[in-house]
Formats: C-alpha cells, sequence, structure tokens
C-alpha cells in the first residue's frame, strides 16, 4: 500500500477528528506530497492517528494555532481565526510541523535552538504550498532573516536539515563558511 493510501487510512481510523476535517487535510496531504514526493511521510502518518485537534482560548494561545509535538494536539484559536485568516494556510503550516516533529519538536529548532528560522522557514513552505488569501501576514521578521540566510547557505541545505531534523547541518555550514 502507497504511502498516501496509508495516509488516508490513518485519518479514516482517527476519530478525534470530524470527516470534513479529515478531508480538508487530506487535500493539504496531497498538495504538500505532489510538491515534495521525496519527503518521508511516515511520520505524519503515525501522528495522524491520534492527532487531536481542540479549540483553544484566546487568552491562552495568543497565535492563530499551536501544534505540541509531545501531546500531539494542535489548538485552534478560533477567534483568532475569525479574524480573516486563511484556515488552508494555518493548516498547511500546521501539517509541516507535524510532518516534522520529533519527541518535543519539530523542524530544526530541537533544543529551542533556530526557533525563529524554523518559524520563517515553515512559513516560506506553507506560502509555496498554498499562499496566504488572507489580509494577515505572518511571521514576517522570520522570513526576512531565513531568506538572508538562505541565501548565504542555500536552500538545498535548509530543506534537508528541515525535513530530517538536523539542525547541525545549518550550524556546520554556517560555521565552514566562515572559514
Amino acid at each position: 500500500m502507497d504511502i498516501m493510501n496509508q495516509i488516508k487510512e490513518a485519518l479514516d481510523n482517527n476519530n478525534n477528528i470530524s470527516n470534513s476535517v479529515k478531508d480538508n487535510l487530506l487535500t493539504l496531504i496531497n498538495i504538500f506530497h505532489q510538491t515534495f514526493p521525496n519527503v518521508e511521510l511516515e511520520n505524519l502518518k503515525n501522528r495522524l492517528q491520534s492527532l487531536v485537534i481542540e479549540s483553544g482560548s484566546k487568552y491562552v494561545y495568543k497565535e492563530v494555532s499551536d501544534y505540541n509535538p509531545t501531546s500531539n494536539k494542535l489548538t485552534l484559536n478560533m477567534s483568532e481565526l475569525e479574524k480573516n485568516h486563511d484556515i488552508k494556510h494555518v493548516l498547511m503550516y500546521q501539517l509541516l510541523n507535524i510532518i516534522t516533529a520529533k519527541n518535543n519538536y519539530f523542524g530544526f529548532s530541537k533544543d529551542h535552538k533556530l526557533i525563529a528560522l524554523n518559524i520563517g522557514y515553515t512559513e516560506i513552505l506553507t506560502n509555496n504550498l498554498v499562499g496566504n488569501d488572507s489580509e494577515i501576514e505572518y511571521h514576517s521578521d522570520e522570513v526576512i532573516a531565513t531568506n538572508l540566510i538562505a541565501n548565504m547557505i542555500g536552500n538545498d541545505i535548509l530543506f534537508k536539515s528541515y525535513f530530517t531534523n538536523d539542525f547541525n547541518l545549518i550550524n556546520n555550514t554556517l560555521e565552514n563558511a566562515r572559514l
């Protein structure tokens, strides 16, 4: 069975998510997989089996959404979503976090290092995959900094580091660039 069928089966078996949300997630996962067919999706499949999506209080969650890789919970701040946020953009952003989730981190932000770079790169990938139909700009400072770093070390290094959770690849490349 190919990975997309396994992902669909994992979603179908998850009773925590409504059918309409499952359909939306599967559409976004298809977009991702068609764009990046060589990215490993086994972790995503495993996490989708038990993913919980919940509504969060605007007093607890200031951001529009939050994914906790330890509890495997995606929290959506519904009062923020109603402020003209693009839900497709928000869900793709969080799907990228789920795809790269390991233990208590995602992407290359292990040990709380490179968090701003991780946010910026996730935003860049999200914009490339689904765009942004809202009037609200997300993480513009992080995107600018990430673009500068990508120009210094190359997008291929960021891409590999992000999807393999290897933040040392970035550090080593930057260190070697100084020589």
